[in-house]
Formats: C-alpha cells, structure tokens, sequence
C-alpha cells in the first residue's frame, strides 16, 4: 500500500499475560464500576441488551457477555478509502499508516514567521504539503479555521482539506448531530452522491469519551449519525496517567479499553458491522508542572499497549505518536517524537496520529509536517528489519567480487539499494566543507526549502466542482441558523 509502514520486526510491549490480565481488568471495570452514558438513546439500546441502568446518574453497566458478543460485530475489514483509489489505506493489522494530528488552534505563518490563530488557509496549506509527504497516509486536519464563525468550522475545515488532498480524511469537528450531517453532504459532494459514499467512504468521523468513564450524549448522539451514513467511527479515549487515569500505565491502559469497548458495544447495538476503530491519546500528566506530558516515553508505551489491546479484541488502532511539547523544531521536537513514535510503529498499530505539530498538538510547522515524515520513514525502516534469503545474503555476489574489491559497480547493488537503504529527503549526510559550500543550512531551513519545492511542484487532483456550491450553501444556511 502506498505511503505506508510494513511491520516485520515486530516488538511488543505487552506480554500475553498482560494483554489477558488488562482485558479481564476493563471488562470488570465495565461490570462493577460501569460508564456514565448520557445519551437516552443509548441507554435504551443499552437497556433492552440486558445493560443496567441508572437512569438519574446515567451510569451503565455492561455484562462481559455482552460487551465481548459487540466487540465480534465489528467490521474487521476497514479501508480508509482516499479521494483517489491509490492512496487507499487498508487497516490490515500488518502496516502502519502515519496520519496529521488534528484540531491545533495556533500557526507559525510559514512566510512572516508569525505565530497567530490559525485560519482556512492553514488547513489548506498543511493538507497540501502532507499530500506530497511520502511519510505522511492519512489526513486530520492538522488545524481549524479559527478565522470564520464557530457554527461553520466543520464544513470550512472539510471543504479545504478535501480540495488540497487525494488522501483519507478523518475529521473531528463534526460534534453535533447537524455538523455530521453538513460534513456527510459535504464529502458525498465529493464523491458523487451518499450511496457512493457508502460505498467508498472518503471521510471517517472522530468521537470521544470523557475519561474517566464517561461518554456524553451530544458527541455520542452525532457518532451515530456518522455511522448510519456508513462513516468509520475512530472512539478517541485520553485517560492521563496521573491525573484521569490511574498512574500506573497499565491502570490507564485498561480505563481506556473499558471506555472503547463501552463505545463500540453503543455502536454495535446501534448497527452491527461498523466499522469501529480504538483511538487514544494517553499522555500522562508532569507532575512537577501539571501539563500534559506530551511525547514523553509513557506517551508512546501507552499508544503501543493500547495497539496491542485493540488487535487482540479485533479492532484496528489509531494512537497517538510524534508528539512533542517543544515549541520549536528543535532537539527536544525530534527526540519527544521519536520516542512517542518508535513504540506503537514497532507494536504495529494501524494509524499513528502527530506530524506537524509542536506544543502538545497546539500550533502547526509546515517544516514540521517534512522533518516528521523523515522520522516516520526512519522508523519505517526498522520495521522492517532484516531480510536474510538467498537473494540478500549475496553469497554468489561475494564470491565474485573477491577479496578487497567493491560492490558499487555490482547489479546486485543497484537492485537492492533503494529497498534496502533509507534515502533521506532532509537529513544532511554531507562533509564539513560541502555543507559550508551549499549555505550552512540549518534541518528547519531544508525543511522549508522542501516546502517551497511541494509548493512549486506538486499538484492534486481537483475535486468535483460540487464541494465548492455545496460548502457555500451550507454556510449560508448554517450562518443564518
């Protein structure tokens, strides 16, 4: 599949003793402890399936039966579908697809070097230049159009997305019943009608619980909207370790697989075979400074644990990764995001969530979104592992070329190089005097003349001219409203 990581030298974090002893932990939070549900819809499907439920707190509490029988109906067959068939992304549980982090309220203007509220032009700008990214396979708008009114974000923030990229688009501004309505009508502009949207869909819809354990009824109520036009739902949990999760990785673990499963059992209920997919974010809490530790090393171990969960209950992964609460592209960016990165790859989860944003996911670099898809493709590369055959071991190449001789001449070496070496777009690998020669440039300032490079030269297919009068008039009508 293009753009994205396949996983052969798998490295997980969790033993098997452990995924067993998580799982039977989340189903008896859900059995004792229960999920605060507050959506009356959901607690009468909730309470016909056997649930019970109190109707003054709005907490509910699933039967284990019940909640493993939902978990068997979801769709295990999921494909992101992009704008055009090449960049589809098949959630396969063997390759790992990077996706833009979303809903950053801040930009670093790439022209003034101003940092402002973020505006439609930024979303468009990032969806484009993620476009070009070969490390780059799923598009979440990495900001929002701060700079029109609130009630019209949503379909401002689809509408320049889906005109500045081919790639699958997940969106997490549609909150409200009628904002996924917009955003439903909006990409079946896109693609020709809603049964065609059904078919193929282009858009997958982000809804989340409240940790701890709680999911509230608007959000709730608007996922399942989103999934009767047949959208995948992508459950957002984000217990923090240390401050709404236990501090321990594994008790945060397991509060947020509780709270997925309680969703997916929602949604299964609701209409069995969607395509449900667990997603978090499970930074723990600094304790010294009490903000969100972003990018720190348990950021990437709960991403990888809860990967491991989703997989071993049938569910595909989106998790967090690439994060980093610097506030420059500087060395703390690059090892934070590494080390947030480096563990769900390696574990294999389905969707890594993060490039381009500095400050825990707040303000968007356009040299960002370039220097991580150079990380993500680093790390692609140790995916991969070794392959030892009789082709790569080349014992026929070196009984040819003999003794102190080289291999640069060699077929074997133009063959294999390209596959079996990673070949930078940014990273420097030059001499001293070379370096000096070309203008001393700094990683931020190569990132940047890579961005003018995708600016000048890459191009996208344009979208139906239909996305264009259908986003005017829902604007209209929504501004009127």
């Amino acid at each position: 599949m293009a753009n994205s990581i396949p996983v052969r030298w798998r490295r997980e974090v969790l033993t098997k003793d452990g995924e067993r002893r998580i799982r039977y932990a989340a189903l008896e939070i859900l059995e004792v402890t229960g999920v605060a549900v507050r959506s009356e819809k959901a607690q009468n499907l909730l309470r016909e399936a056997g649930c019970v439920v109190d109707k003054k707190s709005a907490v509910v509490k699933f039967p284990p039966s019940l909640v493993e029988e939902m978990a068997k109906k979801n769709d295990r067959s999921v494909t992101f579908y992009g704008r055009t068939r090449k960049n589809d992304a098949r959630l396969d549980f063997e390759h790992v697809h990077i996706c833009s982090d979303g809903n950053g309220t801040e930009a670093m203007d790439f022209d003034t070097r101003e940092r402002r509220s973020s505006r439609k032009e930024d979303v468009a700008k990032s969806a484009f230049v993620a476009d070009a990214l070969k490390g780059h396979g799923i598009n979440w708008p990495n900001v929002t159009s701060q700079d029109v009114p609130q009630g019209t974000r949503h379909i401002h923030d689809l509408q320049a997305t889906l005109e500045n990229t081919e790639k699958h688009i997940t969106l997490a501004t549609d909150t409200t019943v009628w904002e996924v309505q917009d955003v439903v009508e909006l990409a079946a502009a896109a693609v020709g009608g809603k049964e065609e949207l059904r078919k193929r869909p282009i858009v997958s819809s982000i809804h989340t619980s409240s940790s701890p354990l709680q999911i509230e009824g608007e959000g709730l109520d608007a996922g399942l909207v989103a999934a009767d036009a047949g959208l995948p739902i992508c459950f957002y949990v984000m217990p923090g370790p240390g401050s709404t999760g236990p501090a321990t990785l594994a008790g945060s673990v397991a509060v947020g697989v509780a709270e997925a499963l309680a969703g997916n059992t929602i949604f299964q209920l609701h209409r069995p075979g969607t395509a449900y997919i667990f997603s978090c974010g499970m930074a723990n809490m600094d304790m010294r400074t009490s903000t969100r530790a972003g990018g720190s090393p348990e950021h990437g171990l709960t991403s990888a644990a809860y990967s491991q969960m989703a997989h071993m209950f049938g569910f595909p992964a989106l998790v967090g990764g690439f994060v980093t609460t610097s506030k420059w592209p500087d060395q703390q960016a690059a090892y934070e995001k590494f080390a947030s990165a480096v563990t769900p790859i390696l574990a294999g989860a389905d969707m890594i969530a993060g490039i381009g944003l500095l400050e825990d996911c707040r303000t968007i670099w356009l040299e960002q979104l370039v220097i991580d898809s150079e990380i993500s493709q680093i790390i692609g590369r140790m995916a991969q592992g070794i392959e030892v055959s009789d082709e790569t071991l080349a014992v026929d190449v070196v009984n040819k070329v003999g003794v102190g001789k080289d291999y640069l001449s060699q077929r074997h070496t133009m063959d294999h190089f390209k596959t079996e070496h990673f070949i930078p777009v940014i990273t420097d690998r030059s001499s001293w005097d070379t370096w000096v020669a070309k203008g001393s440039k700094s990683l931020i300032q190569r990132a940047g003349d890579e961005v003018k490079r995708i600016f000048k030269e890459h191009t996208v297919e344009p979208v139906r001219s239909e996305v264009s009068d259908t986003a005017k008039r829902l604007v209209q009508e929504r501004s009127k409203q």
